[in-house]
């Protein structure tokens, strides 16, 4: 079958439409109101940060579903990696947060103030090794994992097998939206500069990148729950 095949894991209206119906209601909002915009949405308590926290949480417990069912799981290397995904999620959301600080407001300690640019307790913003650099990585991830290898795939007419580590690994079409506007939002930015961008789309695509990560991991572990639940049942995995 071609890998555009009917989908059957997750509803398009999560994987797809609420994926660029969100892009497009973000530059809405932009262009009917930039102060509503400015003061509601990309503030440190406002509809971006929370929007990350409502994905991120599902993300986790996902995470926790899958390495608690792991023995259904085909290799061992699995487990380790949505460990690893639910950790990852879990110090995203932390880190957004700066751990409970932007809502229930307390001081940051003066030696954790000292060594971070925006004086908050996260961490983030004390290294480039946990700033940038994940960022990167996560981008990278997101244009050869959901970008590119689909797209590979698709051209050469492979399917990955149904029970093996790879199919459960690898994310299949239902994270390609969201992970092509992790991989490509940036690059206007990059090549022109954020003054040079129109209205209403000059805007912090980093904090917009940041929602669209948290919603592809949540796709991600989400369709790895469905394709682990259906493939158990019809018998080809571990019981």
């Amino acid at each position: 079958m071609s890998g555009l095949q009917k989908n059957n894991e997750l509803p398009s209206w999560l994987w797809l439409w609420s994926v660029v119906l969100m892009l497009v209601g973000v530059c809405a909002i932009r262009w009917y109101s930039p102060v509503f915009f400015k003061e509601h949405m990309m503030t440190e308590q406002g509809v971006i940060e929370n929007v990350v926290v409502v994905f991120l949480v599902p993300a986790i417990v996902l995470s926790v579903l899958i390495v608690k069912n792991r023995k259904f799981l085909p290799a061992g290397k699995l487990v380790i990696w949505y460990g690893l995904m639910g950790v990852a999620s879990l110090f995203f959301v932390g880190e957004e947060v700066s751990w409970g600080q932007h809502w229930f407001g307390w001081e940051t300690p003066d030696g954790v103030a000292a060594l971070n640019d925006q004086e908050e307790t996260n961490l983030h913003n004390m290294s480039s090794w946990l700033d940038q650099k994940p960022r990167l990585i996560v981008e990278l991830g997101a244009i050869i994992g959901g970008v590119l290898y689909p797209l590979y795939r698709y051209f050469r007419g492979t399917e990955l097998v149904r029970g093996s580590w790879q199919y459960y690994f690898w994310p299949t079409w239902v994270c390609f939206p969201a992970c092509l506007i992790i991989g490509f939002i940036k690059i206007p930015d990059r090549l022109f500069g954020g003054q040079n961008i129109p209205f209403p789309f000059n805007m912090r695509v980093s904090e917009i990148q940041e929602v669209y990560v948290a919603l592809a991991f949540m796709i991600y572990l989400f369709s790895v729950w469905v394709r682990v639940s259906r493939d158990r049942k019809a018998g080809l995995l571990p019981s």
